[in-house]
């Protein structure tokens, strides 16, 4: 308890505390539950030794699975495909394979045992593309080699055995996988080429090493892979420059070095690649450990020096959100200390923003972004609270407390002193649940220290008046350390120490009140209809949503406003929306690139991710739907065709179906029963008047 803390203060704490009443429902006690995913309307999750439950929110059905089967390797991500979590099971009889649950003990079952008997393949880098699961396994013929799933003991087979024989070409620090404009990026080491960037389509043939880019055996040790439209930006090694930026295209001519910023086998380095205004910005550091800022639009003379730090001044760039255009990142200079700072990607717009501790003192300004986006697949730097953000300094009276920010100095303020006078409320630096923080539509949840009742939950709406303790789990003085880890049907899980007993054992809470998250995008679609582009899209919940701005691109970078669609404002079921970009065809591309701006009634702006349609030579465009398809597949063009072969082929290329279309009409549905096909991917092949296209489809 804080010694100074006057007496009317600590009444007031002390009359706060019995009077609120609890806010909180336990789900279990002692369980040690760790870690857990929402599927459906069931949670399911995993304690510290990887045992399973699951929850459907009440006390009563949050229990083990009953056949205590396997257990989870809580060591490596699992992945969702088909309303079914595949995961690293550990059991007695197989060792670390791949299994599969959808909530229920009947539903959890062995994929394939790939390591045959008591010997664990350990397959790792878990990875949904093209509806299918790509990761790494071992085998004792062919060591730790590239595999990929359908989800049953089939449709699992090694893709290629990259390193032939027994060796492996998983490298343990460098491989990962990141998928754009439909290939498959990855890391691998073929005994001869060192560690070099590889690319797959899900076949054998298909699996090919890009570019050797430190030449013979060497590695050039590809990282921090980012997309910039069609383009994929890296960092990356060779015996002449050191480690420098580079970009490719998927192919071995369009994988080259973007620039030599650090003149020399040194490199500079690049690292923490963020994308702000159709560029990346990204860290460089020299030989003296002078760190920098640099912009790049992927290409030599537009990759240009933002700005530099003084020696071991490491700007925070992974910690960062953008507002209104602008990054805000943490940064120190030796007049300044560590502060908050802003960029907009140009020298002359990067600047000191607050220094909140004047002078050289420290603030420590650390920002708080929303990691959930990651979850949902989105950009946790563009999704804020209400158009703000919240982080956390130490104004040198205060210290270390919660702040928010609009991105302006009137709207960036403390939120409220929790814990008053100079000690702080929140700190990161106390182990596995030191801070913790959830952002909804409407609240923002942290754990705090107010220095009478330890480190419980908090909740805020952004105002000191609206600020306050949830419930004192661990009653008095001592921590609960409340961790908050999945959201499922509109309300917040987390684990918390009640302190019944003297191991620290965890427990199971849910907050009881029903809270939403900002917009969450089902789907979104373009597709061809006569001779323009049909914009659909679906949502499964909005919250403040004031519009749908349909942005459109020719080259996957620079997008411009086409058209608005007004939103619905505020919705917990599905709702289903459409656009018709009528001008999309006037233009010699052949690829139109659409996304969607989503606007808040405050103004926050966040973005969808990015549909395309394909046009063929002559202006004509080809539309395959739906994909992943079951039964009935259809095509569509948007010129009129007197005659037409369409030939579908496997992977391996052999020819499974070929049907000759004759007067084929602009916009009309063309239809071809693909019911009979095996599971898998396929391509269809469209032949016109000398043009050609291939688009690649899947059978589920």
């Amino acid at each position: 308890m804080k010694k100074n803390l006057h007496f009317f203060a600590l009444l007031a704490l002390i009359l706060f505390a019995t009077g609120t009443q609890a806010q909180l429902t336990q789900l279990s006690n002692n369980t040690n539950i760790r870690s857990g995913v929402a599927l459906g309307s069931i949670g399911v999750l995993a304690d510290k030794n990887g045992l399973l439950y699951a929850t459907n929110g009440t006390a009563a059905g949050t229990a083990s699975y009953a056949n205590l089967k396997v257990r989870i390797d809580t060591t490596i991500q699992y992945v969702i495909l088909n309303g079914k979590i595949y995961f690293t099971g550990i059991a007695g009889t197989t060792g670390h394979e791949l299994w599969v649950t959808d909530g229920t003990d009947a539903g959890t079952q062995l994929v394939k045992d790939i390591y045959t008997g008591t010997n664990s393949s350990y397959p790792r880098n878990l990875f949904v593309f093209n509806n299918a699961i790509y990761f790494f396994a071992r085998t004792a013929s062919n060591g730790v080699e590239l595999w990929k799933s359908d989800g049953t003991s089939g449709g699992t087979v090694i893709i290629k055995d990259i390193n032939a024989g027994a060796d492996s070409s998983y490298d343990d620090t460098y491989t990962t996988f990141f998928a754009n404009n439909n290939v498959l990026y990855f890391d691998a080491n073929d005994g001869t080429h060192g560690t070099e960037l590889w690319k797959t389509d899900g076949t054998s043939g298909g699996t090919v090493m890009i570019k050797d880019i430190n030449a013979g055996a060497a590695s050039s040790n590809v990282e921090n892979l980012t997309a910039l439209g069609n383009t994929v930006l890296f960092s990356a090694t060779d015996v002449t420059h050191g480690t420098e930026l580079w970009k490719t295209d998927g192919t071995s001519a369009g994988t080259v070095l973007v620039k030599d910023i650090a003149s020399g086998v040194n490199g500079s380095s690049p690292g923490q690649f963020v994308v702000l205004n159709n560029k990346v910005l990204f860290t460089t550091t020299n030989a003296l450990f002078q760190f920098s800022i640099y912009s790049t639009d992927g290409t030599s003379a537009g990759t240009t020096l933002v700005k530099s730090f003084p020696i071991a001044s490491f700007p925070l760039l992974s910690f960062s959100v953008i507002i209104n255009n602008k990054l805000f990142f943490n940064a120190t200079t030796s007049t300044s200390g560590s502060e908050l700072w802003s960029t907009d990607g140009t020298t002359a717009g990067t600047a000191l923003f607050d220094d909140i501790n004047p002078g050289t003192a420290s603030s420590g300004a650390f920002l708080l972004p929303d990691f959930l986006s990651l979850i949902q697949g989105g950009n946790y730097q563009t999704h804020l609270f209400n158009g703000k953000a919240f982080f956390m300094a130490d104004d040198g009276t205060h210290g270390t407390e919660l702040w928010i920010t609009d991105g302006t100095l009137a709207g960036t303020k403390m939120v409220k002193d929790i814990n008053p006078g100079a000690d702080s409320s929140l700190n990161t630096g106390n182990g596995e649940f030191a801070i913790s923080w959830f952002y909804t539509s409407t609240t923002f949840y942290f754990s705090a220290n107010d220095g009478t009742h330890g480190n419980e939950l908090w909740k805020t709406d952004g105002t000191s008046a609206n600020t306050s303790l949830v419930e004192d789990l661990n009653p008095g003085s001592g921590d609960s350390d409340p961790f908050m880890f999945m959201f499922l049907s509109n309300h917040i899980y987390l684990t918390a120490d009640n302190g019944d007993n003297g191991n620290g054992d965890r427990d199971l809470y849910i907050i009881d009140a029903s809270v939403t998250l900002p917009v969450s995008l089902l789907s979104f679609t373009a597709t061809l209809n006569n001779k323009a582009v049909d914009l659909n899209w679906s949502t499964a919940t909005e919250t403040n949503t004031k519009n749908y701005n349909i942005q459109r691109s020719y080259n996957g970078m620079q997008f411009q406003n086409v058209g608005s669609v007004n939103a619905a404002g505020n919705s917990s079921k599905k709702i289903d929306y459409h656009f018709t970009d009528a001008d999309a065809l006037q233009t010699s591309a052949n690829k139109i690139f659409y996304r969607l701006q989503i606007t808040d009634n405050d103004g926050k702006i966040t973005f969808s991710g990015v549909a395309s349609v394909n046009i063929l030579p002559g202006g004509n465009v080809l539309v395959v739907y739906p994909n992943p398809v079951k039964g009935q597949l259809f095509f569509r063009t948007n010129k009129d065709e007197n005659i037409a072969t369409v030939r579908i082929s496997t992977v391996n290329g052999k020819t499974v179906y070929a049907q000759q279309f004759e007067n084929i009409q602009a916009g009309a549905q063309n239809k071809i029963n693909v019911a009979a096909l095996g599971k898998g991917v396929y391509y269809l092949e469209f032949i016109s008047n000398n043009n050609k296209q291939t688009i690649r489809f899947i059978k589920y």
